[in-house]
Protein backbone atom coordinates (compact mmCIF):
# COMPACT_ATOMS: atom_id res chain seq x y z
CA UNK A 1 0.00 0.00 0.00
CA UNK A 2 2.88 2.42 0.69
CA UNK A 3 4.46 1.59 -2.69
CA UNK A 4 1.19 2.50 -4.43
CA UNK A 5 1.03 5.77 -2.48
CA UNK A 6 4.61 6.67 -3.38
CA UNK A 7 3.94 5.96 -7.08
CA UNK A 8 0.89 8.22 -7.00
CA UNK A 9 2.88 10.90 -5.17
CA UNK A 10 5.63 10.79 -7.80
CA UNK A 11 3.09 10.93 -10.64
CA UNK A 12 1.41 13.95 -9.02
CA UNK A 13 4.76 15.71 -8.58
CA UNK A 14 5.64 15.09 -12.23
CA UNK A 15 2.28 16.43 -13.38
CA UNK A 16 2.66 19.55 -11.25
CA UNK A 17 6.12 20.23 -12.65
CA UNK A 18 4.61 20.02 -16.12
CA UNK A 19 1.89 22.48 -15.21
CA UNK A 20 4.38 24.97 -13.84
CA UNK A 21 6.41 24.83 -17.05
CA UNK A 22 3.36 25.38 -19.25
CA UNK A 23 2.02 28.21 -17.15
CA UNK A 24 5.10 30.39 -17.38
CA UNK A 25 6.48 29.14 -20.66
CA UNK A 26 4.74 28.59 -23.96
CA UNK A 27 1.28 30.05 -23.38
CA UNK A 28 1.07 33.44 -21.81
CA UNK A 29 -2.57 34.44 -22.24
CA UNK A 30 -2.09 38.07 -21.40
CA UNK A 31 0.63 38.48 -24.05
CA UNK A 32 -1.63 36.99 -26.69
CA UNK A 33 -4.45 39.30 -25.63
CA UNK A 34 -2.13 42.28 -25.97
CA UNK A 35 -1.01 41.21 -29.44
CA UNK A 36 -4.53 40.34 -30.66
CA UNK A 37 -6.08 43.51 -29.24
CA UNK A 38 -3.24 45.64 -30.54
CA UNK A 39 -3.66 44.09 -34.00
CA UNK A 40 -7.46 44.10 -34.28
CA UNK A 41 -7.94 47.78 -33.44
CA UNK A 42 -5.62 49.17 -36.17
CA UNK A 43 -6.86 46.52 -38.61
CA UNK A 44 -10.45 47.60 -37.97
CA UNK A 45 -9.52 51.24 -38.51
CA UNK A 46 -7.82 50.33 -41.79
CA UNK A 47 -10.90 48.36 -42.95
CA UNK A 48 -13.16 51.32 -42.12
CA UNK A 49 -10.87 53.64 -44.08
CA UNK A 50 -10.81 51.25 -47.06
CA UNK A 51 -14.61 51.06 -46.95
CA UNK A 52 -14.83 54.84 -46.89
CA UNK A 53 -12.39 55.12 -49.81
CA UNK A 54 -14.45 52.63 -51.84
CA UNK A 55 -17.71 54.37 -51.05
CA UNK A 56 -16.29 57.81 -51.80
CA UNK A 57 -15.52 56.87 -55.41
CA UNK A 58 -19.19 56.73 -56.34
CA UNK A 59 -22.24 58.88 -55.81
CA UNK A 60 -24.70 56.03 -56.33
CA UNK A 61 -26.11 54.76 -53.03
CA UNK A 62 -26.56 51.16 -54.22
CA UNK A 63 -22.80 51.05 -54.97
CA UNK A 64 -21.92 52.58 -51.57
CA UNK A 65 -23.94 50.05 -49.51
CA UNK A 66 -21.54 47.11 -50.06
CA UNK A 67 -18.62 49.30 -48.96
CA UNK A 68 -20.60 50.43 -45.94
CA UNK A 69 -21.42 46.85 -44.97
CA UNK A 70 -18.06 45.26 -45.72
CA UNK A 71 -15.82 48.12 -44.70
CA UNK A 72 -17.78 50.06 -42.12
CA UNK A 73 -19.52 47.36 -40.14
CA UNK A 74 -16.67 44.84 -40.37
CA UNK A 75 -14.19 47.55 -39.37
CA UNK A 76 -16.33 48.61 -36.41
CA UNK A 77 -16.69 44.99 -35.35
CA UNK A 78 -12.91 44.53 -35.50
CA UNK A 79 -12.30 47.70 -33.51
CA UNK A 80 -14.90 46.66 -30.91
CA UNK A 81 -13.49 43.12 -30.61
CA UNK A 82 -9.94 44.50 -30.36
CA UNK A 83 -11.08 46.91 -27.66
CA UNK A 84 -12.67 44.12 -25.65
CA UNK A 85 -9.59 41.92 -25.97
CA UNK A 86 -7.31 44.79 -24.98
CA UNK A 87 -9.62 45.55 -22.03
CA UNK A 88 -9.36 41.89 -20.97
CA UNK A 89 -5.55 42.21 -21.16
CA UNK A 90 -5.69 45.30 -18.97
CA UNK A 91 -7.89 43.54 -16.41
CA UNK A 92 -5.54 40.54 -16.37
CA UNK A 93 -2.57 42.78 -15.67
CA UNK A 94 -4.47 44.60 -12.92
CA UNK A 95 -5.45 41.32 -11.24
CA UNK A 96 -1.87 40.04 -11.39
CA UNK A 97 -0.50 43.27 -9.93
CA UNK A 98 -3.14 43.15 -7.19
CA UNK A 99 -2.25 39.57 -6.29
CA UNK A 100 1.46 40.33 -6.31
CA UNK A 101 0.96 43.39 -4.15
CA UNK A 102 -1.23 41.45 -1.74
CA UNK A 103 1.36 38.67 -1.47
CA UNK A 104 4.12 41.21 -0.84
CA UNK A 105 2.00 42.99 1.77
CA UNK A 106 1.14 39.70 3.47
CA UNK A 107 4.82 38.74 3.54
CA UNK A 108 5.80 42.11 4.97
CA UNK A 109 3.10 41.86 7.62
CA UNK A 110 4.21 38.35 8.55
CA UNK A 111 7.82 39.53 8.89
CA UNK A 112 6.67 42.51 10.95
CA UNK A 113 4.56 40.28 13.18
CA UNK A 114 7.45 37.89 13.79
CA UNK A 115 9.83 40.77 14.57
CA UNK A 116 7.31 42.29 16.97
CA UNK A 117 6.73 38.98 18.74
CA UNK A 118 10.49 38.43 19.05
CA UNK A 119 10.89 41.91 20.47
CA UNK A 120 7.98 41.42 22.87
CA UNK A 121 9.46 38.13 24.08
CA UNK A 122 12.85 39.78 24.57
CA UNK A 123 11.31 42.67 26.48
CA UNK A 124 9.17 40.33 28.57
CA UNK A 125 12.22 38.28 29.49
CA UNK A 126 14.18 41.42 30.40
CA UNK A 127 11.42 42.96 32.49
CA UNK A 128 9.99 39.78 34.01
CA UNK A 129 9.19 40.27 37.67
CA UNK A 130 11.43 38.51 40.09
CA UNK A 131 8.50 37.53 42.31
CA UNK A 132 5.75 35.20 41.16
CA UNK A 133 2.16 36.30 40.96
CA UNK A 134 0.41 35.46 44.19
CA UNK A 135 3.36 36.28 46.41
CA UNK A 136 4.02 39.76 47.74
CA UNK A 137 7.24 41.25 46.40
CA UNK A 138 9.77 42.27 48.98
CA UNK A 139 10.42 45.51 47.13
CA UNK A 140 7.34 47.62 46.50
CA UNK A 141 7.29 51.25 45.44
CA UNK A 142 4.99 54.24 45.43
CA UNK A 143 5.37 57.70 43.97
CA UNK A 144 6.46 60.45 46.29
CA UNK A 145 2.91 61.66 47.00
CA UNK A 146 0.99 58.71 45.55
CA UNK A 147 -1.52 56.52 47.35
CA UNK A 148 -1.02 53.37 45.31
CA UNK A 149 1.29 50.47 45.92
CA UNK A 150 3.19 49.24 42.80
CA UNK A 151 5.71 46.61 41.82
CA UNK A 152 8.93 48.21 40.50
CA UNK A 153 8.21 46.90 36.98
CA UNK A 154 4.65 48.34 36.87
CA UNK A 155 3.88 50.33 33.74
CA UNK A 156 2.29 53.09 35.84
CA UNK A 157 5.63 53.95 37.47
CA UNK A 158 7.91 53.03 34.59
CA UNK A 159 10.48 55.77 34.02
CA UNK A 160 9.62 57.75 37.15
CA UNK A 161 12.55 58.79 39.33
CA UNK A 162 10.75 60.05 42.44
CA UNK A 163 9.78 56.61 43.78
CA UNK A 164 9.94 55.61 47.42
CA UNK A 165 10.35 52.12 48.87
CA UNK A 166 7.26 50.95 50.76
CA UNK A 167 6.00 47.71 52.24
CA UNK A 168 2.67 45.92 51.85
CA UNK A 169 1.66 46.95 55.35
CA UNK A 170 2.21 50.71 54.81
CA UNK A 171 -0.94 52.51 55.92
CA UNK A 172 -2.99 54.51 53.42
CA UNK A 173 -1.79 52.72 50.27
CA UNK A 174 -4.05 50.73 47.97
CA UNK A 175 -2.86 48.10 45.52
CA UNK A 176 -2.43 49.08 41.88
CA UNK A 177 -4.90 47.32 39.59
CA UNK A 178 -2.40 47.06 36.74
CA UNK A 179 0.47 45.23 38.41
CA UNK A 180 -1.46 43.66 41.33
CA UNK A 181 1.46 43.85 43.79
CA UNK A 182 -0.35 41.95 46.51
CA UNK A 183 -1.29 39.12 44.18
CA UNK A 184 -5.04 39.64 44.55
CA UNK A 185 -7.25 38.03 41.94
Amino acid sequence: MTADASVRQERLATTLRGLRIRRGGLFEGDRWMLVVGGTLIPLGIIVVLLGWLGASDTVLVFEQVPYLISGGLLGLALVGAGGFVYFAYWLTVMVRENRTGREELTGALMRLESLMSEQAQTMAAATAPKARKGSVSSSLVATKTGTMLHRPDCIAVDGKTDLRQVSASTAGLTACRLCDPLGEA
